[in-house]
């Protein structure tokens, strides 16, 4: 069994969340919709026992929309989804940040950039572990709890609970 770390952010304007439609090229949740992000590397690991996952997301959101982190403001990692799927964990970590202005959305090989109202995203296909962060996230917007949301393997339940 093998562990698959990663993070990512979902980055708000006003009422509009920036989401990607994955590539159909890509391993994990190709054509599905999700925030930017992407898997730790190990320059984000800063010594034997410190993962900077914040780092990664900065990182992996630069890369994917050329976003900067002094363009983002308030970001906080909110939620913490884990979830057994074959030989595998997977934990991603899921930052929540704002941006002042919509910014023009750059071409991308992940997969394509757009702005989605908030009350709009339930409807996208989407992960399990995303729907989940969102579903919640769209009833307690506070920016200053970190929650654990621990998916079934069959991905059809989920128990969220305050860390």
């Amino acid at each position: 069994m093998v562990t698959r770390i990663t993070a990512g952010a979902f980055l708000t304007c006003g009422d509009k969340v920036l989401m990607m439609k994955r590539g159909l090229h890509k391993e994990l949740g190709a054509g599905l919709w999700a925030g930017i992000g992407g898997h730790l590397e190990i320059d984000d690991i800063t010594n034997p026992r410190v993962i900077d996952l914040i780092k990664t997301c900065y990182r992996e959101v630069h890369e994917e929309t050329g976003i900067t982190k002094e363009d983002i403001k308030n970001l906080k990692l909110r939620y913490i989804a884990i979830r057994k799927d074959s030989n595998e964990i997977r934990i991603h970590h899921f930052y929540f940040g704002e941006l002042e202005n919509e910014i023009p959305l750059p071409k991308c090989d992940e997969g394509e950039l757009f702005w989605i109202e908030r009350e709009k995203l339930l409807e996208l296909p989407m992960t399990t572990s995303n729907i989940e962060v969102l579903r919640h996230w769209s009833k307690t917007p506070d920016n200053k709890t970190v929650y654990c949301i621990v998916i079934s393997p069959q991905g059809d339940s989920a128990v969220v609970s305050e860390m």
